[in-house]
Order: C-alpha cells, then structure tokens, then sequence
C-alpha cells in the first residue's frame, strides 16, 4: 500500500465516520487494532455471525466509495 492509496482510504474511512460511526469502529477494531470476531461480538454485545455481517456491510460502503469516485489502488 501507497501513500496515495492510504490517503484515499482515510478519506473513504472518515466519511465513513460521519455517516456510520458504528461501522467506522468495527472496521478499526478489526483491522487496525486486530480484534477477532468473538472479541468484537464481545464488545458491541452481539454474535460472531452478526459480526462478519457487519463487516461486510461495511467493506462494501468502502468498495463502493472507491467504485463511486472511480479509483483504482496502487495495491490491486
């Protein structure tokens, strides 16, 4: 991963934040701070199914933010 590919992602991760600061957290817990599925079922008091959910919904609002402004990573 790029600088340039990190700032877009920042970009995508903060408006993120704005709009659905629940998903915004979740994405963070997960891949910055690496927390597992049980961990963070543990913490939003929910299942690990819901979790794996939730995760994909929110991957999907940064894909689709991507596909919007018609971005292509350095890392794909």
């Amino acid at each position: 991963c790029c600088d340039d590919d990190a700032m877009i992602i920042c970009g995508c991760m903060a408006r993120l934040n704005k709009n659905n600061s629940d998903l915004h957290d979740l994405l963070m817990d997960y891949y910055v701070m690496g927390m597992t599925f049980m961990m963070l079922a543990r913490k939003h008091g929910c299942s690990d199914c819901r979790i794996g959910r939730l995760l994909q919904k929110a991957e999907g609002i940064i894909d689709g933010m991507l596909m919007m402004l018609d971005i292509r990573l350095e890392m794909e």
